[in-house]
Parts: C-alpha cells; structure tokens; sequence
C-alpha cells in the first residue's frame, strides 16, 4: 500500500506543506481543498479587514460616504492591471454564486438556446441556470466529464 494511504495502526501520511501555506492560518494538520464555498482568506487579508473595519466604526459616515468608493475603485483598477482586463468591465461581486447569477440574468436567452455546463457544477449554479433557462424556454444540458 502506498505511503499515502491510512492503514488500520497508522495514519495518513500528509504532504509537506508548499512554501506558500505560511500565509494562511489553516490546521497544518488538514489537506484543505475547498476553497470555492468556505475558503480561508490569507493572513494579510484578514489583517487589511480589520484594519478597514476599524476605520469604519471610527468614523461610519466617513468612511461610507467618502473613502469606501475609491478604495473600491483602487482595489478594481489593480484588479484590471493584473488580470490585464478593462477597468470598466470589472465588477466585484460578494461570492462566485453571485457572480455566475448576475451574468445569467443579464443574458436574453430564447426558447431553443442551451446553457451547457458540466456535471460538476454545484447547485447555486445550477440552480441559476434552471431559472433562466425556465423563464426564456432554454434547456440546461450537462456534460459527463
């Protein structure tokens, strides 16, 4: 049986943790995989939240009314430059889920169309794709991979 692999006396062998783990507080322990419903934020990340969550509650109406907006805009336009990708075409969004809907909705589909997806997708997403397909007359089909 492979090193890999749990026997009844001994448990399974993890893998050495790449160089960049350090930068996120997960149990060394764990081979955490799924980062797409309940991802870990990196440590520096965490750190810029409670910075701007503090800044926030120091002065609410401040920070809503004045600051929150360009640093949105910042955050966009280093977004843009990485992904190399037009500014004005860049939307953050509060989760893929999310992100996946509102590209559905502002679509026109017609009785006929098909969405085509993948039978890995997961239910948000399916579950969108359903209700636009519905209302226009589409159909979802679904590729065994």
């Amino acid at each position: 049986m492979p090193a890999s692999h749990a026997t009844a006396d001994a448990p399974p062998v993890l893998p050495a943790p790449d160089p960049l783990a350090r930068h996120w507080e997960l149990d060394p322990g764990v081979v955490f995989l799924n980062h797409g419903s309940f991802g870990a934020c990196p440590t520096r990340v965490r750190e810029l939240q409670r910075e701007l969550q503090d800044r926030a509650e120091r002065e609410p109406v401040r920070f809503m009314v004045r600051d929150l907006e360009p640093l949105i805009d910042e955050a966009r336009a280093e977004l843009a430059t990485f992904l190399r990708c037009d500014t004005q075409g860049l939307a953050f969004v509060a989760n893929a889920s999310a992100g996946v809907s509102a590209i559905l909705r502002s679509l026109r589909f017609e009785p006929g169309d098909e969405l085509v997806t993948s039978a890995h997708e997961y239910n948000a997403c399916n579950a969108a794709m359903e209700w636009v397909a519905e209302r226009a007359g589409a159909r979802v089909v679904r590729a065994a991979v």
